[in-house]
Protein backbone atom coordinates (compact mmCIF):
# COMPACT_ATOMS: atom_id res chain seq x y z
CA UNK A 1 0.00 0.00 0.00
CA UNK A 2 1.29 3.64 -0.94
CA UNK A 3 0.61 6.48 0.97
CA UNK A 4 -0.53 10.02 -0.86
CA UNK A 5 1.85 11.69 -3.22
CA UNK A 6 1.74 15.03 -0.74
CA UNK A 7 2.63 12.69 2.45
CA UNK A 8 5.70 11.40 0.54
CA UNK A 9 7.14 14.92 -0.31
CA UNK A 10 6.34 16.25 3.07
CA UNK A 11 8.67 13.12 4.66
CA UNK A 12 11.36 13.95 1.65
CA UNK A 13 11.41 17.95 3.02
CA UNK A 14 11.33 17.14 6.43
CA UNK A 15 14.13 16.70 8.26
CA UNK A 16 14.50 15.06 11.98
CA UNK A 17 12.57 16.88 14.60
CA UNK A 18 14.56 19.14 16.64
CA UNK A 19 13.82 18.03 20.36
CA UNK A 20 11.34 20.82 21.31
CA UNK A 21 9.15 19.20 18.84
CA UNK A 22 9.40 16.08 19.84
CA UNK A 23 8.84 17.45 24.07
CA UNK A 24 5.73 19.60 22.38
CA UNK A 25 4.43 17.06 19.94
CA UNK A 26 0.37 16.38 20.76
CA UNK A 27 -1.53 16.07 17.23
CA UNK A 28 -0.98 14.54 13.99
CA UNK A 29 -1.37 16.96 11.01
CA UNK A 30 -4.77 17.29 9.91
CA UNK A 31 -3.81 15.61 6.45
CA UNK A 32 -1.33 12.35 8.61
CA UNK A 33 -4.68 12.35 10.74
CA UNK A 34 -7.07 11.47 7.98
CA UNK A 35 -5.02 8.52 6.95
CA UNK A 36 -4.70 7.63 10.39
CA UNK A 37 -8.82 7.72 10.86
CA UNK A 38 -9.07 5.58 7.66
CA UNK A 39 -6.66 3.29 8.71
CA UNK A 40 -8.56 2.64 11.94
CA UNK A 41 -11.24 1.28 9.85
CA UNK A 42 -11.40 -2.56 10.27
CA UNK A 43 -11.13 -4.34 6.78
CA UNK A 44 -14.17 -7.08 6.06
CA UNK A 45 -11.67 -9.62 8.47
CA UNK A 46 -10.53 -8.00 11.59
CA UNK A 47 -8.32 -11.00 12.48
CA UNK A 48 -6.40 -10.06 8.64
CA UNK A 49 -2.78 -8.31 10.69
CA UNK A 50 -1.61 -7.35 6.90
CA UNK A 51 -4.48 -5.61 5.59
CA UNK A 52 -5.07 -3.69 8.86
CA UNK A 53 -1.61 -1.99 9.00
CA UNK A 54 -0.85 -1.75 5.40
CA UNK A 55 -1.50 2.14 5.97
CA UNK A 56 -0.14 2.77 8.91
CA UNK A 57 2.87 0.69 7.85
CA UNK A 58 3.20 2.73 5.10
CA UNK A 59 3.12 5.81 6.80
CA UNK A 60 5.28 5.12 9.49
CA UNK A 61 8.08 3.97 6.57
CA UNK A 62 6.70 7.24 4.76
CA UNK A 63 7.41 9.59 8.19
CA UNK A 64 9.55 8.02 10.09
CA UNK A 65 10.48 10.94 12.28
CA UNK A 66 6.61 11.23 13.03
CA UNK A 67 6.30 9.83 16.91
CA UNK A 68 2.93 10.24 16.56
CA UNK A 69 2.71 8.31 13.63
CA UNK A 70 5.17 5.42 15.05
CA UNK A 71 2.16 5.33 17.86
CA UNK A 72 -0.68 4.91 16.09
CA UNK A 73 1.45 1.98 14.30
CA UNK A 74 1.79 0.54 17.69
CA UNK A 75 -1.48 0.93 18.63
CA UNK A 76 -3.06 -1.06 15.36
CA UNK A 77 -0.21 -3.65 15.71
CA UNK A 78 -1.81 -3.66 19.70
CA UNK A 79 -5.26 -3.93 18.25
CA UNK A 80 -5.14 -6.66 15.33
CA UNK A 81 -1.47 -8.37 16.58
CA UNK A 82 -1.58 -11.94 17.70
CA UNK A 83 1.39 -12.68 19.94
CA UNK A 84 4.14 -13.08 16.98
CA UNK A 85 2.75 -9.81 15.94
CA UNK A 86 3.39 -8.40 19.26
CA UNK A 87 6.78 -9.80 20.23
CA UNK A 88 7.93 -8.81 16.55
CA UNK A 89 6.81 -5.31 17.74
CA UNK A 90 8.44 -4.58 21.16
CA UNK A 91 11.80 -6.48 19.54
CA UNK A 92 12.04 -4.06 16.51
CA UNK A 93 11.73 -1.20 18.93
CA UNK A 94 14.31 -2.57 20.88
CA UNK A 95 16.53 -2.77 18.30
CA UNK A 96 15.98 0.76 17.31
CA UNK A 97 15.95 2.17 20.80
CA UNK A 98 20.24 0.08 20.88
CA UNK A 99 20.66 1.71 17.17
CA UNK A 100 19.56 5.23 18.76
CA UNK A 101 20.77 5.09 22.14
CA UNK A 102 20.50 8.87 22.85
CA UNK A 103 17.21 9.36 20.91
CA UNK A 104 14.31 9.87 23.68
CA UNK A 105 11.95 9.10 20.61
CA UNK A 106 13.05 5.94 19.88
CA UNK A 107 13.72 5.03 23.70
CA UNK A 108 10.38 5.89 24.34
CA UNK A 109 8.68 4.01 21.43
CA UNK A 110 10.72 1.10 22.87
CA UNK A 111 9.10 1.64 26.52
CA UNK A 112 5.77 2.24 24.69
CA UNK A 113 5.88 -1.10 22.63
CA UNK A 114 5.73 -2.93 26.11
CA UNK A 115 2.95 -1.46 27.30
CA UNK A 116 -0.09 -4.36 27.74
CA UNK A 117 2.81 -7.20 27.74
CA UNK A 118 4.59 -5.75 29.93
CA UNK A 119 3.43 -3.17 31.84
CA UNK A 120 5.07 -2.29 34.53
CA UNK A 121 8.57 -2.62 32.65
CA UNK A 122 6.94 0.41 30.53
CA UNK A 123 6.23 2.47 33.24
CA UNK A 124 9.72 2.15 34.82
CA UNK A 125 11.44 3.13 31.48
CA UNK A 126 8.65 6.24 31.06
CA UNK A 127 9.48 7.82 34.47
CA UNK A 128 12.68 7.38 33.75
CA UNK A 129 12.86 9.37 30.67
CA UNK A 130 10.51 11.82 32.20
CA UNK A 131 12.99 12.63 34.70
CA UNK A 132 15.34 13.85 31.97
CA UNK A 133 12.73 15.05 30.01
CA UNK A 134 9.87 16.59 31.95
CA UNK A 135 8.10 17.99 29.52
CA UNK A 136 7.92 15.33 26.94
CA UNK A 137 3.80 15.25 26.89
CA UNK A 138 3.54 11.93 25.31
CA UNK A 139 5.19 9.77 28.44
CA UNK A 140 2.81 11.45 30.20
CA UNK A 141 0.48 10.41 28.36
CA UNK A 142 1.26 7.24 28.56
CA UNK A 143 1.17 7.16 32.04
CA UNK A 144 -2.20 8.78 32.62
CA UNK A 145 -3.32 6.00 30.65
CA UNK A 146 -2.08 3.49 32.22
CA UNK A 147 -2.93 4.72 35.77
CA UNK A 148 -6.20 5.18 34.65
CA UNK A 149 -6.93 1.49 33.51
CA UNK A 150 -8.34 -1.31 36.20
CA UNK A 151 -4.94 -3.65 36.13
CA UNK A 152 -2.43 -0.96 37.06
CA UNK A 153 -5.06 1.78 39.21
CA UNK A 154 -3.48 4.52 40.79
CA UNK A 155 -5.89 7.61 41.14
CA UNK A 156 -3.30 10.17 42.26
CA UNK A 157 -0.57 9.51 40.14
CA UNK A 158 -3.33 9.47 37.22
CA UNK A 159 -4.28 12.54 37.80
CA UNK A 160 -1.24 14.37 38.49
CA UNK A 161 0.08 12.97 34.95
CA UNK A 162 -3.19 13.41 33.01
CA UNK A 163 -2.96 17.44 34.80
CA UNK A 164 0.72 17.51 33.07
CA UNK A 165 -0.47 16.10 29.94
CA UNK A 166 -3.21 18.45 29.44
CA UNK A 167 -0.78 21.21 30.35
CA UNK A 168 1.22 20.58 27.65
CA UNK A 169 -1.50 19.24 25.28
CA UNK A 170 -4.49 21.49 26.19
CA UNK A 171 -6.75 20.09 23.41
CA UNK A 172 -5.54 16.54 22.88
CA UNK A 173 -7.24 13.58 24.26
CA UNK A 174 -6.17 10.45 26.23
CA UNK A 175 -7.45 6.79 24.92
CA UNK A 176 -8.71 4.24 26.97
CA UNK A 177 -6.26 1.19 27.63
CA UNK A 178 -7.01 -1.47 27.08
CA UNK A 179 -9.71 -0.78 23.97
CA UNK A 180 -12.61 -2.66 24.49
CA UNK A 181 -12.88 -6.60 23.94
CA UNK A 182 -15.19 -8.06 20.37
CA UNK A 183 -18.87 -8.91 21.90
CA UNK A 184 -18.51 -12.64 21.87
CA UNK A 185 -19.84 -14.00 19.18
CA UNK A 186 -23.34 -15.07 18.36
CA UNK A 187 -22.81 -17.11 15.15
CA UNK A 188 -22.66 -20.24 16.81
CA UNK A 189 -26.12 -20.30 19.10
CA UNK A 190 -27.57 -18.80 15.91
CA UNK A 191 -25.94 -22.33 13.94
CA UNK A 192 -27.69 -24.03 16.21
CA UNK A 193 -30.98 -22.19 16.01
CA UNK A 194 -30.64 -22.67 12.41
CA UNK A 195 -30.21 -26.44 12.53
CA UNK A 196 -33.21 -27.25 14.35
CA UNK A 197 -35.51 -25.25 12.12
CA UNK A 198 -33.88 -27.22 9.47
CA UNK A 199 -31.51 -24.79 8.17
CA UNK A 200 -29.10 -26.25 5.58
CA UNK A 201 -26.49 -28.24 6.73
CA UNK A 202 -23.25 -26.64 4.69
CA UNK A 203 -24.73 -23.32 5.67
CA UNK A 204 -25.20 -24.42 9.67
CA UNK A 205 -21.67 -25.85 9.56
CA UNK A 206 -19.95 -22.69 7.60
CA UNK A 207 -21.58 -20.40 10.54
CA UNK A 208 -20.36 -22.37 13.28
CA UNK A 209 -16.58 -22.10 12.40
CA UNK A 210 -17.10 -18.72 11.79
CA UNK A 211 -18.11 -18.16 15.03
CA UNK A 212 -14.98 -20.45 16.80
CA UNK A 213 -12.77 -17.98 14.39
CA UNK A 214 -14.37 -15.08 15.67
CA UNK A 215 -13.81 -16.23 19.45
CA UNK A 216 -9.97 -17.49 18.75
CA UNK A 217 -10.02 -13.87 17.88
CA UNK A 218 -11.28 -12.60 20.66
CA UNK A 219 -9.22 -14.60 22.56
CA UNK A 220 -6.25 -12.82 20.90
CA UNK A 221 -7.42 -9.73 22.39
CA UNK A 222 -7.07 -11.26 25.94
CA UNK A 223 -4.57 -14.00 25.92
CA UNK A 224 -0.88 -11.71 25.46
CA UNK A 225 -2.33 -8.83 27.62
CA UNK A 226 -1.45 -8.03 31.15
CA UNK A 227 -4.37 -5.67 31.10
CA UNK A 228 -5.96 -8.88 32.45
CA UNK A 229 -5.75 -11.57 35.37
CA UNK A 230 -4.71 -14.97 35.14
CA UNK A 231 -8.23 -16.05 36.38
CA UNK A 232 -9.96 -13.77 33.46
CA UNK A 233 -7.46 -15.51 30.68
CA UNK A 234 -8.86 -19.09 32.26
CA UNK A 235 -12.57 -18.01 32.18
CA UNK A 236 -12.30 -17.16 28.20
CA UNK A 237 -10.15 -20.07 27.28
CA UNK A 238 -12.66 -22.16 28.94
CA UNK A 239 -15.49 -20.45 26.80
CA UNK A 240 -14.12 -21.13 23.79
CA UNK A 241 -13.28 -24.99 24.57
CA UNK A 242 -17.11 -25.07 25.20
CA UNK A 243 -17.81 -23.61 22.26
CA UNK A 244 -15.64 -25.65 19.96
CA UNK A 245 -17.37 -28.84 21.61
CA UNK A 246 -20.84 -27.63 20.49
CA UNK A 247 -19.49 -26.33 17.24
CA UNK A 248 -18.41 -30.34 16.61
CA UNK A 249 -21.96 -31.34 18.00
CA UNK A 250 -23.36 -29.07 15.31
CA UNK A 251 -20.76 -30.97 12.97
CA UNK A 252 -21.94 -34.10 13.91
CA UNK A 253 -25.75 -33.36 13.67
CA UNK A 254 -25.26 -31.72 10.14
CA UNK A 255 -23.56 -34.80 8.75
CA UNK A 256 -26.69 -36.70 9.75
CA UNK A 257 -29.10 -34.44 8.61
CA UNK A 258 -27.10 -34.64 5.16
CA UNK A 259 -26.84 -38.49 5.44
CA UNK A 260 -23.06 -38.79 5.84
CA UNK A 261 -23.89 -41.03 9.07
CA UNK A 262 -20.13 -42.57 8.01
CA UNK A 263 -18.57 -39.16 8.27
CA UNK A 264 -20.36 -38.26 11.57
CA UNK A 265 -19.66 -41.63 13.11
CA UNK A 266 -15.79 -40.37 12.30
CA UNK A 267 -16.30 -37.13 13.86
CA UNK A 268 -17.92 -38.47 17.34
CA UNK A 269 -15.11 -41.21 17.29
CA UNK A 270 -12.25 -38.09 17.09
CA UNK A 271 -14.88 -36.25 19.96
CA UNK A 272 -14.46 -39.49 21.58
CA UNK A 273 -10.40 -39.48 21.92
CA UNK A 274 -10.61 -35.50 23.23
CA UNK A 275 -12.81 -36.24 26.10
CA UNK A 276 -9.97 -39.34 26.82
CA UNK A 277 -7.58 -36.49 26.70
CA UNK A 278 -9.47 -34.24 28.93
CA UNK A 279 -10.13 -36.72 31.46
CA UNK A 280 -6.03 -37.44 31.19
CA UNK A 281 -5.37 -33.62 32.29
CA UNK A 282 -8.17 -33.42 34.57
CA UNK A 283 -9.17 -30.44 32.33
CA UNK A 284 -12.25 -28.97 34.28
CA UNK A 285 -14.41 -29.32 30.98
CA UNK A 286 -14.31 -33.04 30.73
CA UNK A 287 -17.85 -32.95 32.62
CA UNK A 288 -19.35 -30.73 29.76
CA UNK A 289 -17.68 -32.82 26.95
CA UNK A 290 -18.93 -36.40 28.41
CA UNK A 291 -22.74 -34.44 28.38
CA UNK A 292 -22.26 -33.57 24.66
CA UNK A 293 -21.22 -37.00 23.54
CA UNK A 294 -24.45 -38.42 25.73
CA UNK A 295 -26.56 -35.97 23.57
CA UNK A 296 -25.36 -37.25 20.72
CA UNK A 297 -25.24 -41.05 21.28
CA UNK A 298 -28.44 -40.58 22.67
CA UNK A 299 -29.86 -39.11 19.61
CA UNK A 300 -27.98 -41.53 17.25
CA UNK A 301 -29.84 -44.37 19.37
CA UNK A 302 -25.97 -45.78 20.29
CA UNK A 303 -27.09 -47.83 23.46
CA UNK A 304 -23.81 -49.00 23.95
CA UNK A 305 -21.59 -46.50 23.68
CA UNK A 306 -24.46 -43.99 25.90
CA UNK A 307 -24.12 -46.61 28.63
CA UNK A 308 -20.10 -46.29 28.55
CA UNK A 309 -20.55 -42.65 28.70
CA UNK A 310 -23.00 -42.80 31.81
CA UNK A 311 -20.74 -45.01 33.60
CA UNK A 312 -17.46 -41.83 32.85
CA UNK A 313 -20.30 -39.93 34.60
CA UNK A 314 -20.63 -41.63 37.34
CA UNK A 315 -17.31 -42.18 38.01
CA UNK A 316 -16.68 -38.33 37.60
CA UNK A 317 -19.62 -37.75 40.14
CA UNK A 318 -18.14 -40.05 42.79
CA UNK A 319 -14.75 -38.00 42.85
CA UNK A 320 -16.75 -34.73 41.86
CA UNK A 321 -19.92 -35.04 43.78
CA UNK A 322 -21.81 -32.15 42.69
CA UNK A 323 -25.75 -32.40 43.11
CA UNK A 324 -26.94 -30.32 39.84
CA UNK A 325 -24.75 -32.67 37.82
CA UNK A 326 -26.16 -36.18 38.94
CA UNK A 327 -29.91 -34.81 37.89
CA UNK A 328 -28.24 -33.77 34.54
CA UNK A 329 -27.17 -37.42 34.34
CA UNK A 330 -30.23 -39.11 35.87
CA UNK A 331 -31.99 -37.26 33.22
CA UNK A 332 -29.56 -39.02 30.57
CA UNK A 333 -30.29 -42.47 31.98
CA UNK A 334 -33.91 -42.02 31.76
CA UNK A 335 -33.47 -40.91 28.29
CA UNK A 336 -31.38 -43.62 27.34
CA UNK A 337 -33.53 -46.60 28.94
CA UNK A 338 -36.00 -45.05 26.38
CA UNK A 339 -33.78 -46.11 23.05
CA UNK A 340 -34.82 -49.03 21.22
Amino acid sequence: MTIPASLVLFALLAPAPAPAVLLAACDLSPEVRSEVTNSAKPVADPSDFDKNVALLLALRQGLPHDLLVHESYQDAVQRFGIEGHLRKLTEEYQVLSMQHPDDLMYGYLYARSLIGRNTVSAVRQITELLALHPDFAAGHASLAEIYASTTFHDGEKERVERERFFQLCPRSVLQQRPGPLPDPSPLIDRAEHLLAGNGDPTRVVAMAQQGIRDEEWRLQRIRPFDWYSAEYKRQNQRALQLEYWKMWSIEVRCERRAGRPEKAAELLAVMDRRAESLERHSDPIYWDALSALAGLYEEGNQKDSISRILRSMRQFLVQHPDSQRAVQMEELRKQAARLN
